[in-house]
């Protein structure tokens, strides 16, 4: 079995790296083999403590992590190496139906609106709500409490209520263009 200790912590040692590797692939296995048989994932999935996953049709690529109590509540598909820290919630625009004369929330249909899709290479940060359906692009970084409302193009860093574009990820168009080359040729990066 091959491990990348390229993402080691400082002080950890290679076997504490490793033991880690392998309670997360057992977790992972756990996880979508037994109570969440719904999510598709198709490599190595870091899922950290209060995470939960909906009913919904979830796909998740290679090397993708969800910290301590994400909550993924709306079909989604996720790429590779992204990154959602503590408290993500991934959620749909029109859960309920609220319009209806003589009708509680309560009682009103539910509705899914479509998928909500994070590209590769894709940061999001503490707290951040997304409210799909949306599409993050490849390359891009959502700031820590943002709430996404809308598409976020590549290589691009949003943050805010509601997140709005703050800067580009790349200093010039020649860089952007590299990085997402390189997404789209390097095999460990390939999209789902």
């Amino acid at each position: 079995m091959a491990v990348n200790y390229h993402n080691m912590g400082n002080g950890d040692s290679q076997l504490k790296f490793f033991l880690h590797y392998i309670f997360n692939k057992l977790r992972t296995w756990i996880y979508f083999h037994l109570r969440y048989r719904n999510v598709e994932y198709k490599g190595f999935i870091r899922v950290l403590k209060g995470t939960s996953f909906g009913s919904f049709p979830i796909s998740l690529g290679h090397n993708v992590q969800f910290g301590e109590y994400s909550n993924i509540s709306t079909p989604a598909k996720i790429g590779n190496n992204v990154l959602l820290a503590g408290r993500v919630c991934l959620v749909g625009r029109n859960d309920h139906t609220f319009n209806v004369p003589g009708q509680t929330i309560w009682d009103g249909a539910r509705k899914v609106d479509g998928y909500t899709i994070i590209e590769d290479d894709v940061w999001i940060g503490h707290r951040s709500t997304i409210v799909g359906p949306v599409t993050i692009g490849s390359g891009s970084i959502i700031a820590a409490g943002s709430i996404v409302t809308k598409d976020i193009p590549t290589c691009e860093i949003w943050g805010g209520v509601p997140a709005k574009k703050i800067k580009d990820r790349f200093s010039t168009q020649k860089e952007k263009e590299l990085h997402l080359e390189y997404l789209k040729t390097n095999e460990a990066h390939k999209s789902f």
